[in-house]
């Protein structure tokens, strides 16, 4: 399988159609061959994409990037949007996303993430790679999933992941990520090492 075939059939699980892309075309929940999902060339189409990217792109740097910026959220965000990473506990609205960043920044004050990869758009959804992380030089911090940190512990974290984010209106709808929780927790002592 191309590493094309796997992007298109991770945003087609993404995109909760439950279809599988291959090389061969599509295979639906029944095991039907369908039709390949094929490159829009409907120029309205293409020019919506292009605009989602560039409102992802203007939310990784706002809200991701080295200066956050809590304007962001009512500018881009949608009123109940979801905000959902495996590292910590799913969040929903504005307001529960405003003070997630608020708490997450106090704790990590150098706190930063960048793209690795070109944004990729299809309709509606589009998907990031990233990198980054921050120094705990800030106070407690307790929404991992798994465990809490004391003020100030001076551990770092450097991870990376993939995210998805649905827009509706040229708003962000959905931010779901997939990250190297384990790479982070490790290294700030909230999991053990795993022993070879």
């Amino acid at each position: 399988m191309t590493a094309q075939d796997m992007q298109r059939r991770n945003l087609l699980r993404w995109a909760g159609t439950g279809a599988v892309a291959t090389a061969a075309g599509v295979v639906g929940l029944t095991g039907q061959a369908q039709a390949a999902p094929r490159a829009s060339t409907d120029p309205r189409q293409t020019a919506r994409e292009q605009a989602n990217k560039a409102i992802v792109g203007r939310w990784f740097d706002g809200f991701w990037g080295p200066t956050y910026d809590p304007a962001i959220v009512e500018a881009l965000a949608a009123p109940d949007m979801l905000l959902q990473y495996s590292l910590h506990v799913p969040r929903r609205g504005r307001t529960d996303i405003r003070a997630f960043m608020k708490d997450f920044r106090a704790s990590f004050p150098n706190l930063a993430f960048a793209g690795t990869a070109p944004l990729i758009a299809q309709g509606d959804l589009v998907v990031g790679r990233w990198l980054g992380g921050g120094t705990h030089t800030g106070a407690a911090f307790s929404d991992f999933l798994l465990g809490s940190l004391p003020a100030a512990t001076g551990r770092k974290m450097h991870f990376s992941g993939t995210t998805v984010l649905r827009l509706a209106g040229g708003r962000i709808v959905e931010e779901i990520g997939l990250d190297d929780g384990v790479t982070a927790l490790t290294q700030l002592g909230l999991v053990a090492p795993i022993r070879a």
